[in-house]
């Protein structure tokens, strides 16, 4: 018998089902045909067994196996294996010790001992899963020039229990419990009366339900509900192992009808969608969230899961991270039902957050005052870039680390001017979907009003800090005016920061940072430099609404210090570049943005990408390492881009990687015989089977037996 990866039938099916142009350059024909029959006899039952510690050539088929049992809810398996006691390899003195340990003296209760004698004379072999889907492996026999398949039900290792020993554990603490109970007490004398402290059990949150739930005394309780079923086991040699065997193949070719299946359906057929596994997991985002398990899951619970993991995100990260393919209008659509606009980016709502169940696990809040408080933070953002707790606290009512819970979610810590939000202005989002933008406004407007009567703001509170520092899109600069500031010589007062916030706002891990930038700004005005201030004049932006850029020493120091413009920026963003394209040699301008969306997510906050790379400089950045734009020939029906490609790599091969390049400047696909005429007749190189294969791989993607330009291959 054989284990086959049922995948390779798709490669088989794809070559059926290659145009007939294509069939005529094909170079490797077909020399045999073998008939391929499907059981599913033992389909519902057939396991595969793994022993991965012990040798291959020990193999257990003269082993005596008294007993086995199964769960098929867990796929769980257990075999007892008899030991060879009268072998000279086994150790008496220690087998005796062991059964004395776990049984106690020979000749008790035999129902109530774990072996049969008085020695350790059996081991048992315990199932684990391997993690690796059956559904796509199937055992084959071939007989008669046929294949017959056989999907398996489970793939399991078999490895040692040690279970004996925790049976021997508890019958130590059993005998030896009595003893410790201070035997010489009196048991006449009354009992002594002591207080009992009467608690009440508090509702169980959604967060502590689902820690209960992922924890190991719950998952054993859980495994150990399902009952046993015993079976038979049967040797590999016996007549009844025979019989099975037999099971093995399709039914009798009279019975057998005519295969009249599409490729498509065929492999439906083949490996039928299995339902989701229900496993229960800890409540996002303390889970790690796999992409692997994301991409199986409806378009909505793709995007609910990762807000609900990022809770801020800009619009072409969340396209990086979702499949390639789906429309954005269909994203914008789900995206719009589990998260609000803020600045461009999309911050995930409340109420998914906090469910109506859900309390603080900090001070045991309800949900709906979390909700209040985290709205109106999140308005208080799309007002302004910066906002203090302080102000925050005043208004919200809810404890201090509610508040910096929240605001640690949407926004980071800057010296001298309070919470920032995350990320900057996503001008590119909010210019692209101008009605989007009209609506979330609309949107937010009535959220507010719903916010004041239930916060009770005043409105002059409103105006107070929309004038102070509102959101700008990048690139709009407002208008300056230098003031005189005048310092009293005499007196004390409450020293404050250059925001105007007192140094009482700020927690205890802040005020190292905040002293050091005093220090700064007195030592600045004891040589008679002024600071410069921000006018109340207003811009209008393209949304309509009037907005200015801030003038703080927080914002100074950001432009001066500039990411763009500096040379930590930009050598990163070479390495970046540099090393895509040497591992890739072709990219298109899609996809670097792409793969650059993906790597600044893996990015740690604050680090010096964070800002933000426009196009411009990816592509730039391409040309500086030795890339090269390419004038290529695009298929039919396909959306053209720009594409570059790393033409040189410093060795012999480069001449042929330059004919290659070329050669897609007037065609849009080549085959291999044509690349290695077109080599001979360019640079006068005869280039070798391998030589070929790895250039072409290198920088084509096969399409049948045609070479495509990576990136250019249509979608199939």
């Amino acid at each position: 018998m054989t284990i086959f990866e049922v995948d390779l039938f798709k490669n088989k099916l794809s070559e059926e089902c290659m145009p007939s142009n294509m069939a005529d350059e094909e170079e490797d024909p077909v020399v045999h045909e073998v008939d391929v029959f499907l059981s599913k006899s033992l389909a519902a039952n057939l396991y595969l067994l793994q022993y991965p510690v012990r040798p291959e050539r020990m193999t257990y088929d003269d082993i005596d196996i008294q007993t086995a049992r199964v769960k098929p809810v867990q796929q769980k398996l257990e075999l007892e294996c008899a030991l060879n006691t009268r072998s000279d390899h086994y150790a008496r003195s220690k087998g005796e010790q062991i059964a004395l340990n776990v049984d106690g003296a020979f000749g008790g209760n035999p129902a109530d001992s774990f072996y049969s004698s008085d020695k350790m004379d059996k081991q048992v072999l315990t199932s684990f899963s391997t993690g690796e889907k059956s559904g796509r492996y199937a055992v084959g026999i071939f007989k008669d020039g046929e294949l017959h398949l056989t999907p398996l039900h489970a793939i399991v290792q078999m490895r040692p229990s040690f279970s004996y020993l925790d049976r021997a554990d508890q019958k130590i603490k059993t005998d030896v419990g009595p003893a410790g109970d201070g035997g010489e007490s009196s048991q006449d004398e009354e009992e002594e009366v002591k207080p009992v402290t009467v608690k009440f059990a508090h509702q169980e949150s959604e967060e502590a339900k689902a820690r209960r739930m992922a924890s190991f005394d719950y998952l054993q309780k859980k495994q150990q509900e399902e009952t046993w079923q015993q079976l038979e086991y049967n040797n590999i040699n016996s007549g009844r192992a025979e019989s099975r065997r037999l099971q093995l193949y399709a039914g009798k070719a009279d019975e057998l009808s005519e295969f009249q299946l599409q490729p498509g359906e065929y492999l439906q057929a083949l490996m039928p969608e299995t339902d989701a596994e229900q496993e229960e997991k800890p409540a996002m985002p303390s889970n790690v969230l796999s992409l692997i398990q994301l991409r199986t899951m409806p378009l909505h619970d793709q995007v609910k899961t990762l807000l609900t993991n990022a809770k801020v995100i800009r619009f072409s990260q969340l396209l990086a991270l979702l499949p390639q393919g789906i429309e954005a209008t269909a994203v914008l659509r789900s995206l719009q039902q589990v998260a609000v606009l803020v600045q461009g980016c999309w911050v995930v709502k409340s109420e998914i957050l906090y469910p109506k169940e859900a309390t603080s696990p900090h001070s045991g809040v309800s949900a709906d005052h979390l909700c209040r408080g985290r709205d109106y933070v999140m308005w208080r953002f799309t007002q302004s870039r910066h906002v203090t707790r302080k102000d925050i606290a005043s208004i919200v009512k809810l404890p201090a680390e509610d508040v910096k819970e929240i605001l640690e979610q949407i926004s980071r810590i800057r010296v001298n001017c309070g919470w920032e939000f995350l990320f900057s202005y996503d001008s590119e989002f909010t210019s692209r979907y101008g009605d989007i933008v009209q609506r979330q406004k609309m949107l937010w407007d009535a959220k507010y009003q719903g916010l004041a009567k239930q916060l009770k703001i005043p409105k002059e509170h409103e105006k107070k800090f929309k004038d102070k520092d509102p959101v700008f899109p990048p690139g709009e600069k407002p208008m300056r005016r230098r003031r005189n500031s005048s310092r009293s010589s005499t007196g004390t007062r409450r020293k404050r920061t250059l925001s105007g916030r007192s140094l009482s706002d700020y927690s205890d891990q802040e005020m190292d940072a905040i002293k050091q930038d005093l220090e700064n700004h007195d030592d600045i005005l004891s040589r008679g430099e002024e600071p410069m201030e921000v006018s109340s004049a207003k811009l209008p932006n393209s949304n309509g609404t009037m907005e200015v850029t801030p003038n703080s020493d927080c914002d100074k120091t950001m432009e001066e210090n500039s990411n763009l413009n500096s040379a930590d920026f930009k050598l990163e963003v070479l390495n970046f570049v540099r090393e895509k394209l040497y591992t890739r040699f072709v990219v298109s301008a899609s996809e670097l943005r792409r793969l650059f969306q993906m790597h600044l997510a893996q990015c740690p906050p604050g680090h010096i990408l964070s800002s933000g790379v426009s196009d411009k400089i990816l592509e730039e950045s391409i040309l500086n390492v030795g890339g090269v734009q390419l004038e290529n020939q695009w298929p039919p029906n396909t959306q053209q881009e720009p594409m570059f490609a790393l033409p040189k790599m410093g060795d012999s091969l480069d001449p042929a990687r330059t004919v290659l390049l070329n050669y897609f400047t007037s065609s849009h696909k080549i085959s291999r015989k044509q690349f290695v005429k077109a080599v001979e007749d360019g640079c006068g190189m005869t280039l070798s089977e391998q030589d070929t294969k790895l250039l072409l791989k290198d920088y084509c993607a096969q399409k049948g037996n045609s070479w495509m330009l990576k990136g250019t291959v249509p979608a199939s």
